[in-house]
């Protein structure tokens, strides 16, 4: 295999790939990254056996064929070689000679007899979403995602197809986080429900996140019962789905509420900063809210070396309130908003609060407080 390439070009899509290779590998083979000669130029390929990850690079190919190269020392390498044309020839012993301005490197390469062929997802099931967006969407439920692989379905995020929009939902038992985004889609003439259903992996969709580009160009998603296949520009990331049943959790959303509260986010998220610090101090890192008819918004928050007392002018409408919450729980949802007004429903100070645009649907945030018999 003998092929030329341009140096940027080539880092480009080995920074794409190489993010699934595993800091563990299972197999030896995982840790290599797979260049095949295509009709475009070159296919770089990467798995860790969970996710896979191609790239096609433009490249002029002197003599077709496929290698499969140790990816991290490779990679490492080509960042390191001057910009320009990187010259790299594959021979019959296996062994890489990567030529550049100045630059003559001998690389051993890999066996790729047992790679594993990753096939691209085939399914009836495909929504194009514009990738800031998604990425944004993506990283604003991916903090509720849980980390407990006992339990294993919340690991994932849920993501529900419907005619006009697609939402994605996160939650970990303790807090919740959704994104809806505006999209049209097709739904298969013989769906039983109105929308489709699939479970993500976290760790997947974190990755995608990461590799969007911040334009409005597509990604598109296409999925079936087991798979997923993430395309967009010259990448194309795969994984499966997993399997089970999420929590329904449309049941834990309140459909009314007896407390509501105008807050502007920006106000609330430096005040809650200020908390955080001092319950950071504290043996159960709580901050305390206190909501009064005609009357500011209370924070507080102590610990042995000090306490924190902070006041908010605010919207209420409803019933007095004194709540308290994991001050992290409060923090990731808050620096997850935008919008500069927020709406903060509540019911009781043991049922959760919602958090959710002053008008609107795009996002719903839920947090469960935290049970005290005294401040």
């Amino acid at each position: 295999m003998h092929f030329r390439v341009q140096t940027d070009e080539m880092n480009y899509g080995l920074g794409m790939v190489i993010r699934a290779i595993s800091p563990r590998p299972a197999k030896q083979v995982y840790e290599g990254v797979l260049i095949e000669s295509v009709d475009e130029g070159l296919l770089l390929t990467c798995t860790d056996g969970e996710m896979s990850i191609k790239a096609v690079v433009s490249a002029v190919v002197e003599e077709e064929g496929c290698a499969l190269l140790p990816a991290k020392l490779f990679a490492e390498m080509m960042r390191k070689q001057p910009a320009g044309e990187t010259d790299i020839r594959i021979d019959e012993r296996l062994r890489a000679q990567i030529k550049s301005r100045g630059s003559n490197t001998s690389m051993a390469c890999m066996s790729a007899e047992d790679y594993p062929d990753i096939r691209d997802v085939s399914g009836d099931h495909h929504v194009s979403l514009p990738c800031s967006r998604f990425r944004d969407a993506v990283s604003k439920v991916q903090f509720a995602v849980s980390t407990d692989e006992s339990r294993k379905i919340l690991t994932g995020i849920l993501m529900e197809v419907y005619e006009k929009e697609t939402l994605l939902v996160g939650l970990d038992g303790f807090r919740l986080a959704l994104q809806r985004l505006a999209a049209e889609n097709d739904l298969p003439a013989d769906a039983k429900k109105d929308h489709i259903a699939a479970v993500v992996p976290g760790k997947i969709l974190g990755e995608v996140s990461k590799m969007l580009p911040d334009s409005d160009d597509a990604c598109v998603i296409t999925f079936n019962s087991s798979h997923i296949m993430y395309s967009f520009g010259s990448v194309k990331v795969y994984g499966a789905l997993l399997t089970g049943e999420y929590i329904d959790y449309k049941k834990i959303l309140p459909a009314q509420w007896s407390t509501e509260a105008l807050v502007m986010r920006s106000d609330f998220s430096d005040a809650i900063d200020r908390c955080s610090l001092m319950a950071r101090e504290g043996k159960n890192n709580l901050i305390y809210l206190h909501l009064l008819p005609e009357h500011p918004m209370e924070l507080t928050a102590n610990a042995e070396r000090g306490d924190v007392h902070e006041e908010l002018d605010i919207g209420l409408q409803g019933n007095e309130l004194n709540i308290a919450f994991n001050s992290r729980y409060l923090t990731d949802i808050i620096h997850n908003i935008s919008d500069e007004q927020i709406r903060m429903c509540f019911n009781s100070n043991v049922s959760p609060c919602m958090i959710k645009p002053v008008e609107g649907e795009e996002f719903t945030f839920l947090v469960l407080p935290v049970r005290v018999f005294s401040r």
